[in-house]
C-alpha cells in the first residue's frame, strides 16, 4: 500500500525524537497526541493543496503524447465495430505509435456478445508491430470475420517484409500466412469460406531492357521527369506502379494471374471486393479506351478535369476509372457495363452473389437520366447482363451518402450519411418489393443474428474514444475500455464548433480549440488549420497526422481553428479559379470573427495548409489584403509553373488557373499562380516534404527558390527516410519531425519562444536568421492590414 508523505514525516519524528528517560507518561501522551495533531494538519493541508491544484498537477499534452495516444482503427464509413457473422463476437481494431521503437502497435480486441459481463472481458487475439512508414490505414487493410465465425482475416505490413494476408484464430490466438507474393500486395479480399483469396499486386520489375538502352541511347516517351532523374530511365518508379491482380486458394502453391485487358494503372487500386459465394469479384481498374459518349457525363470533374486528357492523349494514364466483373474459378476479368465508375463509389453484394448495388455511379449514357449523367445514381446491376434498377435515393445529399454499406439476408441495403452541422449518423434502408427499391423505416429492420449487446464507440471533440457495451434489451450498460487513461493526467483545451460568415458572405464551420489557459479578457495567437475536420470525433491533432497539432499548440497557450470548406456550394467550383478565392475568404472571415470576440489577436495569426489546400494557403499568402505572422504548407500542390511543367496534371492545373500558360493565357497565369507572385509574400514560410521519394522536392522548388532569392523567410524541410514518406504520415520519427516542427515553428514567430532541448540549437539558429531577413523585408515592404 502506498504510504503518505506525512508517514514519511512521523517515521522521522519517530527516529529522531528520544525522550529522557525520567520524562513522565502523561508528558509523552502529550507529545505523542502533538505529533498525531500535526500529522493530520500535514495530511488536511497536502490533501487541499492536491484537491485545489488538481488541474495544475497535469502537465501539458505533446505531439509524444498524441502519437503514443490510441486510436480506433475504421473503415469510413463502415462501422468501427466489426460484429462476427452469427452476432456472437465483436473486434475492435486499435492503433497506438511506439516512439522508443519508432513503430506501430495494432491490437485486434475481441469479446463476447451473450452479456454485459461477457462483453466487458475483451482479449487481445492478436498483437501486432510494424515498422513500416506505410500510412496507417495501409498497415492493416480489410479485416473481416469469416463465415465460422472464428477466423478473423486481414492484409498486414509488418515493415521488413512485403504485405501478405493472414488468418488469425479468434478463439487460440494462432495466425498463418494465407499468401507469400514476392512483390507488394495492395488490395485482397477472401471467400467467406476463406478458401479462395484474391488480390492486385505490384507487377516485379524487369530491367532487361534498361541496359540496352543505356547502351544504344534512348527516346523519352511517357517517363516522368522523376524517374528519369531517379536512373529509372525505363520509365519505372514507385509513383507510377503498374499492377496485376490473382487468384489463389489453399489448394494452389501461387496465386494465378488474371487474364484481362493490359491496363494503364495511374492511381493505386481503389476498389476490390468477392461475392459472397467466391465466384466473382469486382475491382475498380483504369478504363482503357473512353467511349466516345462519356463525353455526355455532366460531373464537373469528370467533364472538365478526367475526360478532356484523356480524349487529348488517347492510350495515356489517366484518372477515369471503370468497374470489372473478375471470374475467380476462370481466372478472367471483363467490364461490368458502359460506365465510368465514380471516385466515391461503393459496392456491396446481394447474398445470392448474383447481383450487386452500386452508388454513387454514372449510367451508362445511352440511357441515363440527370442523376446517372452527373454521377450520383443508385443501382442494383446484374451481374450477368449488366442491366439494372435505379434505386430511389433522396436527391442532394452529399456523395457518401450514396454509398451502399450492407446487403443484408432479408433484402435490405442499408445506406449512411452524416446529416446537419454535428454530422448526426442516419441510416437509409430499402427493401425490394415488386421489382423496385423501396425506402423503409428504420425501425423496420430485423436481423436474426442481432446480438443481446451492442457495443459502442463514444466520443465527441473533448471526450477521448472510450468502448461501451449496452444490453439491447434493458438499456443497462458498462464501460468495456478506456482507451486513454493517461489522457485524465494531460492538459487539453475546450475544443466547440464555430459558425461564420467568410468576407464574400459565404457561411463556414469549423472546430476551435481553445488555449489550455482561455482567459476570455485576454487576447491568444491563432492558427488556422486548413483540410477538414469532425464535429463528432475526438482528435488530438485536428484532422490529419501530417504537420497539423490541435492539441499541442493549444497546449502553448495558441488557439487552432480546424477548418476545410464553406458548408456548401462548392461542388461546381472545384478546381476553377474560385477555389483559392473562396478559401482566402473564409479564412479572412474566421480572423475577422475571432478578433471581434476578443480571442484572436490579429497581429499574431498563422496558417497551415496540407495537400490540396497548401495551395489555397499560398494563394492567400500572395492575394490576401491581410498579413499573416507565420505560415506552414506540407506536401501541397501549389498550382505553380513548374509543377505544371513537371507534372501530369496539366489539365487540372490549366483549370486551377482558368487558362493554358501559354499566349494571352500566360496573363492570368501571372495574376493567380503563386509562384509567380512570390514577391507578395511577407510572412516566414516553412515549407515540408512528406510524400517521397526525395526528387518530390523539385515540385517545391518554384516557390522555395524564388522566396530564398527574395531573401525572403522561408525554410524547406524533408522528413526523415524522405525515400519511404508517405502523403500522411504514421511513422512516430517521421511524426515528431513533422507535427513537432508545427509547434516549434508558429511558438517561434506567433510568441517568441523556442524549446530549450539542445538538439534544436541549429534550428533555432537557422530561424533566428530568417528573423532578420523577415525584420529587413518588413521594413522595406508596404504595409498590409492584419
Amino acid at each position: 500500500m502506498a504510504r503518505s508523505p506525512c508517514h514519511y514525516r512521523l517515521q522521522m519524528l519517530k527516529t529522531r525524537i528520544h525522550p529522557p528517560k525520567s520524562i513522565s507518561a502523561m508528558m509523552l501522551c502529550a507529545i505523542c497526541a502533538a505529533m498525531v495533531f500535526l500529522c493530520v494538519k500535514l495530511r488536511a493541508t497536502e490533501a487541499e493543496r492536491y484537491a485545489i491544484g488538481d488541474e495544475d498537477s497535469k502537465r501539458p499534452l505533446t505531439v509524444a503524447d498524441s502519437i503514443e495516444s490510441t486510436k480506433v482503427l475504421r473503415d469510413f464509413p463502415n462501422d468501427p465495430i466489426l460484429i462476427s457473422r452469427d452476432g456472437r463476437r465483436y473486434l475492435v481494431l486499435l492503433q497506438r505509435g511506439d516512439i522508443a521503437r519508432n513503430g506501430t502497435w495494432i491490437e485486434l480486441l475481441s469479446g463476447n456478445t451473450a452479456s454485459l459481463d461477457a462483453a466487458s472481458k475483451p482479449a487481445v487475439v492478436a498483437r501486432l508491430f510494424s515498422k513500416s512508414t506505410a500510412t496507417v490505414t495501409d498497415l492493416i487493410k480489410n479485416v473481416r470475420w469469416l463465415e465460422d465465425n472464428q477466423h478473423v482475416a486481414f492484409l498486414w505490413d509488418d515493415g521488413p517484409g512485403l504485405p501478405q494476408v493472414f488468418v488469425v484464430d479468434a478463439r487460440t490466438h494462432r495466425k498463418e500466412r494465407l499468401t507469400n507474393h514476392p512483390a507488394t500486395i495492395e488490395k485482397y479480399d477472401i471467400s467467406r469460406d476463406g478458401k479462395t483469396v484474391i488480390y492486385i499486386a505490384r507487377s516485379t520489375r524487369s530491367r532487361s531492357n534498361v541496359a540496352e538502352m543505356r547502351s544504344k541511347g534512348f527516346a523519352v516517351t511517357d517517363q516522368d521527369i522523376r524517374s528519369l532523374l531517379r536512373d529509372d530511365i525505363d520509365g519505372w518508379t514507385p509513383s507510377r506502379p503498374h499492377y496485376q491482380i490473382f487468384v489463389t486458394s489453399t489448394r494452389e502453391a501461387r496465386g494465378r494471374k488474371v487474364r484481362g485487358p493490359d491496363l494503364n494503372w495511374f492511381i493505386p487500386p481503389e476498389l476490390l471486393t468477392m461475392s459472397p459465394d467466391g465466384r466473382y469479384a469486382i475491382a475498380v481498374q483504369p478504363a482503357g479506351d473512353i467511349p466516345a459518349d462519356w463525353d455526355k457525363y455532366t460531373e464537373h470533374i469528370f467533364k472538365d478535369v478526367y475526360l478532356p486528357p484523356a480524349r487529348q492523349r488517347p492510350g495515356a494514364r489517366n484518372w477515369i476509372r471503370r468497374y470489372y466483373v473478375i471470374d475467380t474459378q476462370q481466372a478472367t476479368s471483363r467490364a461490368l457495363w458502359d460506365a465510368p465508375s465514380d471516385p466515391y463509389g461503393g459496392v456491396v453484394w446481394s447474398p445470392d452473389s448474383r447481383s450487386l448495388i452500386v452508388g454513387p455511379t454514372f449510367l451508362p449514357a445511352a440511357q441515363a437520366d440527370a442523376a446517372g449523367l452527373a454521377g450520383r445514381a443508385v443501382v442494383e446491376v446484374d451481374l450477368a447482363t449488366g442491366n439494372y434498377v435505379q434505386v430511389a435515393v433522396p436527391a442532394g445529399l452529399p456523395p457518401l451518402a450514396y454509398r451502399p454499406l450492407s446487403w443484408n439476408p432479408q433484402n435490405v441495403v442499408e445506406f449512411m450519411y452524416a446529416e446537419g452541422a454535428i454530422q448526426r449518423h442516419v441510416r437509409l434502408r430499402f427493401r425490394k418489393f415488386d421489382g423496385q427499391w423501396t425506402r423503409i423505416a428504420e425501425e423496420s429492420r430485423k436481423d436474426e443474428h442481432s446480438p443481446p449487446v451492442r457495443i459502442e464507440l463514444r466520443q465527441d471533440p473533448n471526450t477521448p474514444p472510450a468502448l461501451y457495451a449496452v444490453e439491447v434489451a434493458s438499456g443497462r450498460e458498462t464501460l468495456v475500455r478506456n482507451l486513454n487513461p493517461q489522457l485524465s493526467r494531460l492538459t487539453l483545451g475546450r475544443v466547440e464548433l464555430i459558425n461564420w460568415k467568410g468576407a464574400d458572405g459565404r457561411p463556414w464551420r469549423g472546430m476551435l480549440y481553445y488555449p489550455v489557459h482561455y482567459d476570455p479578457g485576454r487576447r491568444f495567437p491563432l492558427v488556422i488549420q486548413t483540410r477538414g475536420y469532425s464535429a463528432t470525433d475526438f482528435s488530438l491533432d485536428g484532422s490529419f497526422t501530417t504537420v497539423f497539432a490541435a492539441q499541442p499548440l493549444a497546449n502553448r497557450d495558441i488557439a487552432v481553428l480546424q477548418v476545410g470548406g464553406p458548408d456548401s456550394g462548392m461542388e461546381n467550383l472545384l478546381a476553377t479559379p474560385r477555389e483559392p478565392e473562396i478559401h482566402m475568404a473564409g479564412y479572412e472571415g474566421a480572423i475577422e470573427k475571432l478578433a471581434a470576440a476578443g480571442l484572436a489577436d490579429r497581429e499574431k495569426v498563422g496558417i497551415i495548409g496540407f495537400s490540396r489546400s497548401g495551395w489555397h494557403v499560398l494563394y492567400a499568402l500572395t492575394h490576401s489584403q491581410f498579413r499573416f505572422a507565420a505560415a506552414e504548407v506540407a506536401d501541397n500542390m501549389d498550382a505553380s509553373y513548374l509543377q505544371y511543367v513537371l507534372g501530369e496534371y496539366k489539365g487540372e492545373n490549366e483549370k486551377n488557373i482558368g487558362a493554358a500558360p501559354f499566349g494571352q493565357g500566360l496573363e492570368a497565369w501571372m495574376r493567380r499562380a503563386p509562384g509567380f507572385n512570390a514577391d507578395k509574400v511577407y510572412t516566414p514560410l516553412r515549407m515540408e516534404l512528406d510524400g517521397g521519394p526525395i526528387v518530390y522536392i523539385l515540385s517545391f522548388w518554384e516557390m522555395f527558390s524564388n522566396l530564398r532569392y527574395l531573401q525572403k523567410p522561408v525554410e524547406l524541410f524533408v522528413i526523415p527516410d524522405i525515400e519511404h514518406g508517405v502523403h500522411v504520415l504514421q511513422n512516430p520519427a517521421q511524426r515528431l519531425a513533422s507535427q513537432g516542427g508545427t509547434v516549434d515553428w508558429f511558438t517561434f514567430w506567433l510568441k517568441g519562444e523556442e524549446d530549450p532541448d539542445r538538439s534544436k540549437a541549429g534550428q533555432y539558429a537557422r530561424w533566428r536568421g530568417l528573423r532578420e531577413l523577415q525584420e529587413r523585408s518588413t521594413t522595406l515592404s508596404p504595409g498590409r492590414r492584419r
